[in-house]
């Protein structure tokens, strides 16, 4: 359950969630397999097995599993049957298939194998955190990441959230840092990796990897004008991640002495127990690393704090 990345969102509103309706409405959106024609489908399932219920609550943060399945149709099959059909109709016709044609034909290949095609299925974690007003998704890309919240916003009808936005651009700060030793936070750590890309030349792009970051040959590349636009950080041997210029958090590892805690936590290996016990000390780990990351970067951006204080004022006059 411990997550690996970190997409995070903000609530522009003060959410406000009843755990019980929640699961209610949880319940109305639970995980049910494809049916035969369906390509795709998405649902809630249990957090922890045998749990009985489709959210796990710890110090104000609920925590939910999205499960996605999908049929896996191999595109070179589609491709190979294709290609004979079109032929077969272009000996037969004595002419050249157009392209819409072509893809009528590929559509109909794709409705004939789906009730035959294998599933496969993937999972997405997130939790929502009522204390901070924050939402977090375990997402390796920020497609996987609105998908999980859109889920969500239809389950509970509303979602008011946007990505993270803070003062300081993370390249303009992860850059600042690579330039000047005497910059670095206190507790944090270079862990000998970084993308450097420069903003003239679209195609110049060096990835340094397991190298000193302050040797004389990348920092030529900070004074060819090149940015950070990622880089691998150490939090206080806590918290390992390489942080993006999106915000994304990639790579995300906990240290040792955390993870040992939690498994000195539990003496038995009831799934509610244990899923308990990670997902506490987890969380509170990320938040003192987020509020952390979050200050370093001058706080939270002025049009998310102004687009929740509007929001607030609009349900005030509601």
């Amino acid at each position: 359950m411990w997550f690996k990345n970190i997409h995070m969102f903000l609530n522009t509103a003060p959410l406000s969630i009843d755990t019980e309706k929640l699961q209610e409405q949880l319940n109305e959106q639970r995980f049910q397999p494809c049916k035969s024609i369906e390509t795709y489908r998405l649902g809630w399932v249990f957090p922890a097995a045998k749990s009985g219920q489709l959210l796990h609550v710890s110090n104000k943060k609920i925590l939910l599993c999205l499960r996605r399945q999908e049929k896996v149709i191999p595109a070179a099959v589609v491709n190979e049957i294709l290609k004979e059909r079109v032929e077969e109709l272009e000996m037969k016709d004595h002419r050249k298939l157009g392209r819409k044609e072509k893809l009528n034909i590929k559509e109909d290949i794709l409705t004939e194998m789906t009730p035959r095609a294998f599933a496969k299925s993937s999972y997405t974690w997130g939790y929502i955190d009522l204390a901070n007003q924050w939402v977090v998704v375990d997402a390796a890309s920020s497609k996987k990441a609105e998908e999980f919240l859109d889920l969500l916003r239809r389950t509970i009808g509303s979602l008011p959230v946007i990505p993270l936005n803070t003062e300081v651009t993370p390249a303009t700060l992860m850059t600042h840092w690579l330039n000047d030793i005497s910059s670095r936070p206190a507790g944090l750590a270079l862990n000998g990796q970084c993308v450097l890309r420069s903003d003239l030349d679209e195609g110049s792009v060096v990835r340094v990897k397991q190298k000193e970051l302050d040797s004389e040959d990348v920092q030529a590349h900070l004074q060819s004008g090149k940015q950070v636009t990622a880089m691998a950080v150490d939090w206080q041997e806590r918290v390992q991640c390489t942080l993006n210029e999106d915000l994304s958090i990639k790579r995300l590892r906990f240290g040792d002495d955390l993870l040992t805690e939690a498994q000195d936590s539990y003496a038995d290996e009831d799934p509610m127990t244990r899923l308990d016990a990670d997902f506490t000390l987890m969380t509170l780990e990320l938040q003192r690393f987020l509020h952390e990351l979050i200050g370093w970067l001058g706080g939270i951006h002025n049009s998310a704090k102004a687009g929740e204080k509007a929001n607030q004022k609009d349900a005030e006059e509601a």
